[in-house]
Order: C-alpha cells, then structure tokens, then sequence
C-alpha cells in the first residue's frame, strides 16, 4: 500500500469531504484553464513583466523618451504670494557711489548720497587647510626634583595626521556620495589645496571603525527593542562574491549588516532573544522565520503581483483583490477621518470581503498560486489595520537600501571584510541620522570626536 494510500484511510468522514472539496475546485480551475489554453490564439503572447506588475527592480525597466515641458514663468504664480530667499547679516558690505556725474562730468564725491537699493550675493570663502599643532613640555618640579612631562591632547594621538573634521568629510563623500577614494583625494586637493593620498584616505576610513562600529551597536540595540520591524535584502559584492545586505530599521533606527547568505540564521544572529511582536517583510521564505508572533506581508508586493494577472489575463478576481488592497491601505491613511466605530466596521466589512474573494477559485494558474499564498499568509494580509503602529507595505525596508543599491552600481562591491563591516556600521548611522533629522555631516564629526550621538533619551522612540 502507498503512502498516500495509507493517509487516505486514516482520515475521518469529514477529512475526506473536505478533500473532495478541495480537489473538485481544483479540477474546475483546471479545466477553465484548459478551456482557455484551447481558445487562445497561437500567436498571443504573455505580458512582459515590468517593475509595476512584478517584483522586477525599477534599474531593470525600460525608460521612455520624456516630453520636453515649457520653461516654467518667473516668480510667484496666479493668486500667490512671492518668496524669495530672506536677507541675512553680511559678512563684507561694499558701498556703491558714483564719483562723477554722467551727463556733465562734475565730481560728485563731496555730494550727498542716500541708499535706495540692496542686493546680496553668497559665496563661499576660500577653502584652505587650518593646521594645528600641540607642544608638549617637560619640566623638573621644584619640590620633589621628579622630571614630568606632560601629554598630548586628545585628537593628538600617536600616528595621528589629520583631524576628525578632515576624517568626518572622507566618510561623507565616500559613503553619503558615494565617491571612490581617488575622487575624495582629487576633491580635497583641487579645492582644499590639501595635497593626500589614496592610501591616506583609507587609512582614515579605515582608523575610524571602532567609534564607528560602537554608535552603530547603540542602534542595533534599539532595534531589538522595537515593538514592529521591517525587514528586507539586497545583493552586494565582497571580495568578488555574492553577499547579501540585510537591514532591520524602525521608523527612527536602521540596522544593516552584510552576509554571505541569504537564509535565515541572519534574522536569528541580529534579533538574538529580542521580543518582537510584528514582522513587516515580503513572503521570502528566510523573512518567515522571523521572531515575532504576528506579521505582515508587504502588501504593495502583492499589488504589483496582481496587475501582471491583470495585464496578462484581464482576470477578475485579481482586479478585485487589488482593488480591496488598495482600499485598505487607503483607509488606513485617512485613520483620522472616522472614529473608533466607524472605522471598526469597515474594517470587519474588509474582513468579511477577503474571506469572500478567497473562497473563489480564479480561472488562471498564477491567479491561483497567489489565491494559495493569500490564504496561507491570511492573517497577515490585513492586520495593519488591527494596529496603528503596523505599516501596510515594506516600503520604509525598501527605502533604507536604496542608497546602498547606488553605491554598490557606482564602486562595484567591497575588497576587503572589513570593508563591508565597515560600510554597514556607516551607513546604519547615515539612514538613522536622516530619520531622526540630524545633520549627517554633524553627525559624523561628534562620533568621530567620541560623542553619544544616539543616546538621546529624545531619540529612543521606536
């Protein structure tokens, strides 16, 4: 007897109504296809797949001609009041006069002028290296005879050539523009007049990894404290190899790290014990095994899914499965038009139309396979509406590694281990710092100077 044969007479009465149910939908579902397949024109071929029906990334789509606009009219429009850039102290004030008369020639110095116009104009002053230089002394003290010498200050340490100002403006332009090393030395010596090497610079990336790996662990910390995290990947280059970068971020913390896998043991190793209650991921299986006790999948993934059926079969079911989704996500933006009855009925109403959409059977395969995966993942289709604190998408995810996409296109990956560390240390604080409203450059130079940028009890929220 077969192992199927064997399940099949272990299951009760209403096991197997339930099979036959099942299999009776499935077999019509089929058999539509079939319909379908046999009426279909030879010659008709799929939709393509794009970034807007699918999971294909936007750098892959193809990009059309853009119309040339009309050059926009000067100043305010129709009904607005102006604006224009507010006048600020100056620095140099140049005065004006007219020393002769222009129609006759007569010396109008010693006549009197009266102001009647002011027009400012901002530059930027020369830019030029500001050295600094600590002597040291000794001294033979007059009491005890004992010969003491005193030590440097800090920023003045052994092997120490540049400052933290100097150090700060590397990591900005190598990491928050992306610019290779060549370019940040190229930028520092036709600008600055300052005269550096390749390796000097990553020396002085390189030298900065310490403070910068620490203000990096406050972040990780907050974010296994989080309540609701978002979760997403993206590939990356080390040392010639496939890598993957992994960011965990809340709305105001963004961890990354930089793996060789993709599988799920980088979820385990971030989150350690940390009690999460949401997860906000895609369905990749690895993002499945996440720590939290509920989830929610994204659901402008699933949207695009269903416009490829859309565009590919003109299926129904598909056109009002989006359309519920979109409804949904459009009500949880107007949260605040409805009180809490209204807006709880409509969100039973939303309940009651999905398990309704999910008790039917789609014509079409790829239909099918995504009703499947809507009914495997149901609660987690609509729980940002149970929660305030839950994101309908997996955009914030998506967001945080764009930068990270972009540097990876312009440098081509990473040499060394400990440059990927590096990177993912850095850029954690870059994404955090924007999310919390720093200045990135500010925030660099306090981390570099030894400063608790992230230790704000202002800044914990999550």
């Amino acid at each position: 007897m077969s192992k199927i044969e064997e399940n099949l007479e272990q299951l009760n009465k209403e096991g197997l109504i339930e099979l036959v149910k099942l299999l009776s939908g499935r077999v019509k579902t089929l058999e539509r296809r079939v319909e379908q397949l046999l009426d279909r024109p030879k010659s008709e071929k799929k939709v393509k797949k794009t970034p807007e029906n699918s999971s294909v990334p936007p750098s892959r789509a193809e990009k059309g001609n853009i119309e040339e606009k009309a050059k926009a009219k000067r100043g305010p429009k129709l009904g607005h009041v102006g604006k224009s850039r507010e006048r600020v102290e100056a620095d140099e004030i140049i005065d004006c006069h007219l020393e002769f008369c222009g129609e006759c020639g007569h010396n109008l110095e010693e006549a009197k002028h009266w102001l009647v116009g002011r027009h400012q104009v901002i530059d930027i002053a020369p830019i030029k290296p500001f050295v600094r230089e600590a002597r040291r002394y000794r001294v033979i003290c007059p009491c005890c005879k004992k010969q003491q010498t005193a030590n440097y200050v800090e920023g003045f340490e052994k092997g120490r050539k540049f400052g933290a100002n100097l150090e700060s403006l590397c990591l900005y332009l190598h990491y928050a523009h992306p610019l290779s090393y060549k370019r940040v030395r190229d930028i520092l010596q036709e600008m600055c007049a300052l005269s550096i090497s390749n390796g000097a610079v990553q020396n002085l990336v390189s030298r900065s990894q310490a403070k910068i790996e620490q203000a990096s662990q406050v972040i990780h910390e907050q974010v296994k404290r989080a309540t609701v995290v978002g979760s997403d990947e993206t590939g990356a280059r080390v040392k010639g190899i496939n890598y993957w970068q992994w960011v965990f971020q809340t709305p105001n913390w963004v961890y990354n790290v930089i793996k060789p896998s993709r599988s799920s043991d980088n979820i385990r190793e971030v989150m350690d014990n940390a009690q999460v209650e949401v997860w906000v991921s895609d369905v990749l299986s690895s993002q499945m095994c996440h720590p939290a006790r509920q989830y929610q999948i994204c659901l402008a993934h699933q949207v695009r899914d269903l416009q490829y059926e859309i565009d590919n079969q003109d299926c129904q079911w598909a056109k009002d499965m989006q359309e519920l989704f979109y409804q949904s996500m459009k009500l949880k933006q107007n949260r605040e038009a409805y009180d809490l009855h209204q807006f709880q009925e409509k969100v039973e109403n939303f309940e009651c139309e999905l398990d309704k959409l999910l008790d039917i059977y789609p014509t079409h395969a790829d239909s099918e396979r995504l009703r499947h995966r809507f009914v495997k993942h149901r609660k987690a289709l609509l729980l940002f509406l149970h929660r305030e604190d839950v994101p309908p998408t997996n955009n914030a995810s998506e967001q945080a590694l764009r930068n990270s996409v972009i540097y990876r296109k312009v440098t081509g990956g990473f040499r060394s281990d400990w440059g990927a560390e590096l990177y993912a240390d850095i850029i954690s604080i870059l994404e955090t710092a924007r999310r919390q409203g720093l200045e990135i450059f500010s925030t660099l130079v306090a981390i570099l100077r030894g400063q608790a940028v992230f230790d704000n009890p202002l800044c914990l929220g999550v």
